[in-house]
């Protein structure tokens, strides 16, 4: 384990010399060394945010999301400390071009001396090993971070002294569940479907091509992203991925009785560490039945199921591209409000 890590010694020799080696799961020890290291840059960046938890930490170094390859990277400093950890997501179907520096944090006290540039260097070093010609990192910032005159976190200073672009940014959204609208009575013609974890075999088809749809037409905030085939393996790689890593869904469909067809799907999605949050992910309408408030109100019966089921659940969290107006029109009126933003930046390996 790290020893005293919220005190770093700054007057021994090269306080920003990182050793990087790959983080192996079995190797508890070190997978304890640089949750710790994350945990303390939660603490220092995004506080507003759920704490990481654990269990989907470790389960993240078992199984990666659907068709990608991650590695895990661990920096050390001249006594052994982990104070670097750097997570990359290589596509391996779709944008094959990026890859995305899903986690790129220093320790707070080794920044501003030359750590962040090192690690940034060397995703360029892996990128160009693995013939990527685009590189992506983001960072989220709080409810003041939204305005462009506010935005001055380390990962901002970072991207400025790189040369990153901005690439894409996300609105956060939070809901206190109290304020959420209860659901009401739907047409004779339709019914609400309600499973957990795993999409019933059933309904998966219907799933991965609503899942699909959402992926070719809704804004995502990157323009150069290409979008998803629907595939039940995704869905069922995905499923599995989730379970993995401790965390437990709540869905639920609206069906259109007379096709037997997904009129519309919503998901929440939460983690052992955090009882009392949730995250609102996937939301889509087939566009047959677009503008009928099916957005709502599979929404409203998915939170009012889980609220029941999750005794604690208080808030739930959501984030949109900022230029996805009907969705954003759809949180608002369900009681959403701003919490924040997700912020991207693109560099390329050209040098």
């Amino acid at each position: 384990m790290n020893p005293d890590l919220t005190r770093l010694d700054l007057t021994r020799p090269d306080p920003t010399r990182l050793d990087l080696t790959t983080l192996d799961p079995a190797d508890r020890n070190a997978v304890d060394d640089v949750f710790e290291l994350r945990t303390l840059v939660h603490r220092a960046d995004t506080p507003h945010l759920p704490a990481p938890c654990l269990a989907d930490f470790v389960g993240s170094l078992m199984v990666a999301p659907p068709a990608t390859r991650v590695e895990e990277w661990a920096g050390r400093d001249a006594a052994g400390r982990c104070t670097a950890s750097v997570r990359l997501e290589f596509p391996r179907e779709e944008n094959t071009e990026t890859v995305t520096a899903a986690v790129l944090a220093v320790h707070p006290a080794l920044r501003r001396q030359g750590a962040g540039r090192r690690l940034v260097e060397f995703v360029r070093e892996r990128a160009e090993a693995a013939q990527r010609s685009r590189i992506l990192f983001t960072a989220d910032s709080g409810p003041s971070g939204r305005a462009a005159g506010a935005a001055r976190g380390p990962a901002h200073h970072l991207a400025a002294a790189v040369g990153a672009r901005p690439a894409w940014t996300l609105d956060h959204l939070r809901l206190d569940v109290a304020d959420a609208p209860l659901p009401q009575p739907l047409p004779d013609s339709m019914s609400v479907r309600y499973w957990g974890s795993e999409v019933p075999e059933e309904l998966v088809e219907q799933a991965a091509r609503l899942e699909a749809a959402l992926s070719a037409t809704a804004p995502a905030g990157d323009p150069g992203r290409e979008p998803q085939p629907a595939a039940i393996s995704r869905i069922r790689d995905f499923e599995r991925m989730r379970i993995t890593r401790g965390r437990r869904a709540h869905q639920c469909a609206i069906l259109d009785d007379g096709t037997g067809r997904m009129a519309a799907w919503t998901a929440l999605s939460m983690t052992r560490a955090n009882p009392d949050n949730a995250l609102q992910a996937i939301t889509i309408v087939d566009p047959a039945h677009r503008g009928r408030g099916l957005g709502r109100q599979v929404k409203a019966y998915n939170l009012a199921r889980a609220r029941a089921a999750e005794t604690r659940l208080a808030h739930v969290d959501t984030w949109n591209a900022s230029g996805n107006a009907p969705m954003l029109r759809v949180n608002a009126g369900f009681g959403f409000v701003p919490a924040g933003a997700r912020w991207a930046w693109e560099l390329s390996t050209a040098r």
